[in-house]
């Protein structure tokens, strides 16, 4: 049975996957109005590892400390259009989620219950944090095989 790690380790190939042999048009279009291309998932999952980045450290070092909410919709119409280029924001991806990896298999089994206080969901565990990662992961990687399918 994979292990949360083995989830997390997996999403950098699967995007790498996604986007070898795309072309730049079909990763720049939009499937449906109102939702977003290629390039602007990759960029977020790159926001967000850095925004869960913050939240994990936080849990660990500060039990109790605030966990950051973002507007995903206001972040990527404001920073998306610097990161035009999805290699870019691949590469920033698989640095950032190259350090949440060496902080979960850091984690002792005292962390992993930590909690800190996220500003619209209230109490989450590190362990909460990790499988809301993972799941982020998943809807996420759907959305970009959606987008790049048609």
């Amino acid at each position: 049975m994979p292990t949360v790690v083995d989830s997390l380790r997996s999403t950098g190939p699967a995007l790498v996957a996604l986007v070898t042999g795309s072309t730049a048009e079909a990763l720049a279009r939009r499937p449906a109005a109102g939702e977003w291309s290629a390039v602007t998932i990759i960029g977020h999952l790159a926001d967000a590892e850095l925004v869960y980045g913050v939240r994990l450290r936080t849990a660990v070092t500060q039990p109790g400390g605030m966990l950051p909410a973002f507007d995903e919709d206001e972040w990527a119409t404001r920073f998306g259009p610097l990161e035009d280029d999805p290699h870019r924001s691949l590469a920033r991806f698989r640095a950032l989620r190259d350090a949440t990896v060496a902080i979960v298999e850091s984690l002792t089994d005292d962390e992993w219950d930590r909690v800190g206080l996220h500003e619209e969901l209230g109490e989450l565990s590190v362990r909460q944090l990790v499988d809301r990662l993972v799941a982020h992961d998943g809807n996420h990687l759907d959305q970009l095989r959606t987008a790049l399918a048609q």
